[in-house]
């Protein structure tokens, strides 16, 4: 109860800054800290790869690392509410998973070259086609959050994964560009549409290799749709509409010595530039319109030189440093915060709350018989 007063304490303080704030005076917004408040505990001695949280039913979405797809829905507590190996068998999707999460009160499986609907006991209700380019499949291993949003009161989720490489980009490829494929789970129903403007750097006729990807956010209690390309400084948001109704500067964190290519350059030859000197944004978790958007610096350039060993190769790439960018109601709400702890705060709880992901071996220091996964409090710093 203390630390809900605490967040709704938070919320109202923000609240009223921000109406006597300019967006651009990062520099005078407020330091915040990641506080350990709760954590998530489950008696599963096997490691499970969390996908994704309902906050209306309190649930996770969960996969046991490997090629057996057993899935559980867990509630907070703890209790086991439905398991089921979903890699074989008449109520299997297959191996390759792209994307999972919840869509209103269905689950939603992006596989290859198909999406599969299943209800909350992980029971297959209906699949559909859905067309896409990848480069990367993996089994059972998710490359990024799954999102969801409403389009006119019903529950769409964000499906697109299109990460090719073309063999050479047409001059206009991101003016062209869709940023959303909607996908309607009752019928398979693509909806696209969201574009960037002229503020990107994308925009201005050059490629950054392997950093065009786009990171998205949003949930059912979110009112617009966010995405940030990893090269890029602008949060765009999107409407129900795809219209871009906000955009949100964010500034980068050195060291950052990003690598273009003019337009014409751009395709198959590109993947093997060096990506390790820019920075990248990388993921955004929260619910609702409070979130936070993460930031990994490059490498120092200074460390970066030929004839590293094994070894100081690997401590050069983990002198990287993470970044979590606070964003509410449309605006950036916080200085940058820096996270140096293992993994990644996954996923938004509600409450300015994010649940901390990582090997359990990095998480503790003593070896447990339970899997415990720790809960952090966005707070402003005292």
């Amino acid at each position: 109860m203390i630390y809900r007063f605490l967040s709704y304490t938070i919320l109202i303080f923000l609240i009223v800054w921000s109406c006597n704030s300019p967006q651009n005076g990062n520099n005078d917004l407020p330091e915040m800290e990641f506080v350990l408040v709760d954590s998530l505990v489950f008696d599963e001695l096997q490691t499970l790869r969390i996908l994704d949280y309902h906050p209306g039913e309190e649930i996770f979405l969960m996969v046991t690392q490997g090629v057996e797809g057993r899935y559980f829905s867990m509630h907070k507590n703890g209790e086991v509410l439905a398991e089921e190996v979903l890699s074989e068998g008449p109520n299997a999707f297959g191996m390759v998973l792209h994307r999972a999460g919840f869509v209103g009160n269905e689950l939603m499986f992006v596989s290859d070259q198909e999406i599969f609907i299943y209800d909350l006991d992980l029971q297959q209700l209906r699949k559909f086609p859905f067309e896409q380019e990848t480069m990367v499949r993996m089994i059972h291993g998710p490359l990024d959050n799954f999102n969801a949003f409403k389009i006119n009161s019903i529950p769409h989720g964000i499906a697109n994964l299109s990460d090719r490489l073309l063999d050479k980009y047409p001059i206009d490829y991101f003016d062209t560009l869709n940023y959303f494929h909607l996908v309607n789970p009752v019928d398979g129903s693509v909806v696209k549409g969201g574009k960037i403007d002229d503020s990107s750097i994308f925009k201005q006729g050059y490629f950054y290799p392997r950093k065009d990807k786009p990171v998205f956010f949003s949930d059912m209690l979110s009112e617009v749709m966010s995405l940030i390309l990893p090269a890029d400084s602008i949060l765009f948001q999107f409407d129900e509409n795809l219209s871009l109704v906000n955009k949100i500067t964010l500034d980068r964190q050195q060291p950052d010595q990003l690598s273009r290519l003019p337009m014409e350059e751009a395709g198959r030859s590109a993947f093997g530039k060096d990506i390790s000197l820019g920075g990248s944004f990388t993921h955004m978790a929260g619910q609702g319109n409070t979130f936070i958007v993460e930031y990994k610096t490059g490498i120092d350039p200074e460390q970066n030189r030929a004839g590293l060993s094994r070894e100081e190769l690997a401590a050069v790439m983990a002198s990287r440093k993470t970044y979590y960018y606070p964003i509410m109601e449309g605006r950036q709400m916080g200085q940058p915060v820096l996270w140096d702890k293992p993994g990644l705060l996954k996923l938004g709880l509600g409450d300015n709350r994010y649940l901390h992901y990582a090997d359990q071996a990095e998480i503790h220091e003593e070896e447990k018989d339970y899997q415990c996964y720790y809960i952090y409090e966005l707070q402003v710093k005292k």
